[in-house]
């Protein structure tokens, strides 16, 4: 059997440095050229331009997102109720395939969900402004564009209500509250050790990435406000977010640690 070539970490580390350097280099000459092509060609100046158009569309934008959301909700919901119906009957193997399309389903609907409330926080920041709503008299279709924002909100936390219940009425042994603050907790102490297993692995993947790409984007946010003073404001959120998700993580690892190698002390008291 082979031995195993040790690895100078160091060296490694400097090579990737070194690596590093050359790809910053080559993303700062880019993001430089990139400025001064804008400014030569007046793109950057004709930014006010652009964000009165989406300010004068806020209302149809929204209406579209709440629209789409709406339709693609209950298609998933129907797929949904459509696949519960199908498993009390269904055969082992067509058991599992028939859980498999529900998590797919109900994956992609919660996807939806998220990525509608992104948009509509998005396409609704361009007209939170105060200089914009006092602004010849703006109020008025502002306050129309947060009524439909809030409408959006409105239907997706009864739609995620609705597919708890579909969830639990298929699975009796699922319990917990979709409305209360515990939910999550109720939630996972009902699950069975294999899907807690999916849960911890898919949450440990979901703070990795997260960790790995803040860092890429807090450079990006740092350069565009190099290059057009886009303020500190997104660094500041960003970094407090990394720093969350960081010392959430470890802080949860220290305190399991001491309830485990405090137990058997207790124990033995006993």
């Amino acid at each position: 059997m082979k031995q195993e070539m040790k690895v100078n970490s160091y060296l490694r580390g400097v090579k990737i440095i070194a690596i590093a350097c050359v790809i910053g280099s080559v993303i700062g000459g880019g993001t430089g050229m990139l400025r001064f092509v804008l400014l030569s060609r007046g793109i950057i100046l004709n930014s006010a331009w652009a964000l009165q158009q989406i300010r004068s569309m806020l209302i149809p934008i929204l209406g579209v997102i709440f629209a789409v959301t709406v339709l693609l909700e209950e298609i998933c919901m129907r797929k949904l109720k459509g696949i519960c119906v199908c498993q009390p009957a269904a055969d082992d193997e067509e058991c599992d395939r028939l859980e498999y399309e529900e998590e797919k389903v109900g994956a992609f609907a919660t996807n939806l969900s998220v990525l509608s409330q992104v948009l509509s926080i998005f396409f609704l920041t361009f007209g939170y402004s105060m200089k914009y709503i006092e602004a010849e008299n703006h109020a008025y279709s502002f306050l129309v564009a947060c009524v439909v924002f809030i409408a959006i909100y409105v239907y997706l936390y009864f739609w995620q209500i609705r597919y708890v219940k579909l969830l639990q009425k298929t699975h009796p042994e699922k319990k917990g509250d979709p409305s209360s603050p515990k939910f999550q907790e109720q939630w996972l102490d009902s699950c069975d050790e294999a899907e807690k297993e999916v849960i911890y692995r898919s949450a440990y993947k979901a703070y990795m990435t997260v960790n790995r790409t803040i860092p890429v984007i807090l450079i990006l946010v740092m350069l565009a406000n190099l290059y057009f003073d886009t303020g500190m404001l997104a660094v500041i959120v960003l970094a407090v977010i990394w720093m969350l998700a960081q010392f959430t993580y470890t802080g949860s690892c220290v305190r399991m640690k001491k309830a485990v190698s405090c137990f058997p002390k207790i124990k033995n008291r006993v």
